[in-house]
């Protein structure tokens, strides 16, 4: 543990970086009421967006307690965990270790990834959210609400 000092913080640094902590807080905050809903729909599931915020809520304080980053529900991990039947304790921890081992040695890992797959998943992610939030959206809202997702 390491003793702060204040007087040895560079305040001019600190005020540079307020416009940078305002974005990530108006991020934060609406990370959630995007990412839960799209994911419900994905999911054909109905979310409790009242236990979701207070988890959140929860999990960034502690976080940045000790220091960590702000948490962000990663959708297209929450669907294939979603569409790969995951369920229960078991799996979720399956996932936090696949995703510790692939934080801690992802990048030993991605020298023998070709970076043209690399730019193919990327695109085929981007392609299938498309289609999804666009193409089968199309239906599910009124022109009002459907204009609301285009803009």
């Amino acid at each position: 543990f390491t003793e702060i000092h204040f007087w040895n913080i560079s305040w001019k640094a600190v005020f540079k970086a307020i416009p940078t902590m305002m974005s990530l807080t108006a991020f934060s905050l609406i990370h959630v009421p995007i990412n839960i809903p799209a994911f419900a729909i994905s999911t054909n599931t109905e979310p409790d967006m009242n236990a979701e915020l207070i988890a959140h809520g929860y999990s960034n304080f502690i976080s940045g307690m000790f220091g960590g980053l702000q948490n962000y529900m990663t959708y297209s991990n929450g669907v294939i965990y979603s569409k790969s039947n995951g369920r229960g304790k078991c799996s979720s921890l399956a996932i936090v270790a696949l995703t510790g081992f692939i934080f801690i040695y992802g990048p030993l890992l991605c020298v023998y990834v070709p970076r043209c797959m690399a730019g193919t998943l990327l695109l085929h992610v981007g392609i299938d959210l498309f289609i999804e939030g666009i193409v089968e959206s199309y239906h599910d809202y009124d022109s009002l609400e459907y204009s609301g997702i285009i803009l």
